[in-house]
């Protein structure tokens, strides 16, 4: 299929212009219907013949960024026009329909697996309503090349925002580890695990993009918390009380674990920062409920990195630092966050970072 052109082609059939407003994707028209299910069977192809790495190769080859398509530039306002036309490349274009919501039908039907209530990614999967959906998946799957990765971190000016306000792709599809929609979050959960498997950006993951936050906040669940544990941990992880509901997809709880993990695995810095931002706490307790064996294991590995001791300190070492963060957060109610390192200058910006540089200057 990747000889014969498919990715080309199931891209062009992703970027076919909705119907007009009049009968448009929203509504339940013949013709949006149409549309939507061409289009979400094109992404669920595409999604799929990016999976193996030569796929991601040439999808991210002829998408991003240097190759343009032609389209309308009126998607959000005016879905009718077509008189003024720009040119973009195909993963931008595709990603500003993956997060436009008037593209999604509004529907009260949910279909569901008869287990627990609990609509699954296979269950939502074949349905047309939310036709980009699988674009969190291709996104997945383009960030297991470099070429992908730097897409999604690369930053670009906000629109409208204060003077040097930057972006990046990364954190504009973050909200939507918070979409209903479980194939949006497990694709989004799996791009996030991809960028952090770049040491360079480890730096800017957690420091700038502040995204142990958004990794965490999934895996909490309405367990109450002792006030002791709260200290030094984002307010954000426990204030939704009882009524906090924890991610039901197992697989997307895999990917975020996994994602902590390689952060874990970054350096000693890092890990630092993840014991005063009291990771461990929260793993803690998702462990105690955990009932999918591959997810309790990558728990296990991620507390092994954050209790034990680094190499060449004493004892207790890691326990003693987690407690003098929380005696200052106690004292001065500031959250701590290390220096910016020379090494990581150019992550985000489409710069090359030799691969042995290491802002940790240890292991």
């Amino acid at each position: 299929m990747i000889d014969c052109g498919a990715v080309s082609r199931f891209t062009e059939i992703a970027l076919e212009s909705p119907p007009p407003l009049a009968s448009g994707a929203g509504d339940g028209s013949e013709a949006a219907g149409i549309w939507r299910g061409r289009v979400n069977r094109a992404m669920a192809l595409l999604a799929n013949a990016t999976r193996s790495e030569g796929g991601a190769i040439e999808f991210c080859g002829r998408s991003m960024p240097d190759e343009a398509i032609s389209t309308a530039s009126a998607l959000g306002e005016d879905e009718t026009s077509e008189v003024t036309r720009v040119e973009k490349p195909a993963v931008t274009l595709l990603l500003s329909r993956f997060l436009l919501p008037n593209l999604i039908k509004e529907t009260t039907e949910i279909e569901r697996d008869g287990s627990d209530g609990v609509e699954t990614a296979e269950d939502r999967s074949s349905r047309s309503d939310d036709p980009y959906q699988h674009f969190a998946a291709v996104l997945m799957n383009a960030t297991q090349i470099e070429q992908g990765r730097r897409f999604v971190t690369r930053l670009t000016p906000t629109s409208g925002g204060r003077d040097g306000a930057t972006t990046s792709v990364l954190q504009t599809v973050l909200p939507q580890l918070g979409s209903p929609n479980p194939v949006r979050r497990r694709g989004v959960a799996g791009t996030m695990k991809n960028c952090c498997f770049d040491r360079d950006s480890s730096w800017w993951l957690l420091n700038e993009v502040r995204i142990l936050t958004p990794l965490l906040y999934p895996l909490c669940g309405p367990e109450e918390l002792d006030p002791d544990d709260q200290i030094g941990l984002d307010p954000t992880l426990w204030l939704d009380g009882p009524d906090k509901v924890r991610e039901p997809d197992s697989a997307t709880r895999l990917l975020l674990v996994e994602s902590v993990l390689l952060l874990c695995a970054t350096g000693r810095r890092s890990r630092e920062l993840l014991r005063k931002m009291r990771t461990y706490v929260v793993l803690k307790i998702m462990d105690m409920v955990e009932e999918v064996e591959d997810v309790s294991d990558r728990i296990n590995e991620c507390v092994q990195y954050l209790r034990r001791d680094e190499e060449g300190t004493e004892e207790g070492s890691s326990d003693k630092q987690v407690a003098e963060a929380v005696e200052l957060v106690k004292g001065e109610g500031n959250l701590l966050a290390l220096p910016a390192p020379s090494a990581s200058s150019g992550v985000g910006r489409g710069g090359v970072i030799s691969s042995n540089a290491d802002y940790n200057d240890v292991d």
